[in-house]
């Protein structure tokens, strides 16, 4: 299965009650493993989680070693049609710290894969330690 196929299949996991916009994503690590992530709305927005963080999150909690992200993959459908949406800031901060800002995104639409991003020009002057 290709990368999309996956997304695909990942998608209908996002919980969007409220946005109605689902997002799937898979990050990739330098060892080339896959770890996917989905967004989870909540009624208290603040705490909802986007797919991107999701999928990073999971990633470290499975042993990816800090600074391992190479790609992250994102497939967006706004309850009619798959768009090409970038990270949040959050999310731009979380893969830029988790890559060392050296990761690729990769945005998918209703043909499949779309544009790419380095991490860096989305989010120029990440904050790190």
């Amino acid at each position: 299965m290709t990368l999309f196929d996956d997304l695909r299949a990942l998608l209908p996991r996002a919980y969007a009650p409220y946005s109605g916009f689902r997002v799937a994503s898979i990050v990739v690590d330098g060892r080339g493993r896959r770890y996917g992530g989905v967004n989870v709305e909540s009624a208290a927005y603040p705490v909802t989680m986007c797919a991107e963080r999701a999928a990073v999150f999971r990633a470290v909690a499975e042993g990816c070693a800090p600074g391992d992200i190479r790609e992250v993959h994102i497939l967006a459908h706004d309850g009619r049609d798959f768009v090409e949406a970038t990270p949040c800031g959050a999310c731009r901060q979380v893969i830029a710290e988790q890559s060392r800002n050296g990761a690729t995104v990769f945005l998918y639409g209703p043909e499949g894969f779309g544009r790419t991003y380095a991490i860096a020009d989305l989010l120029p002057h990440a904050f790190t330690l």
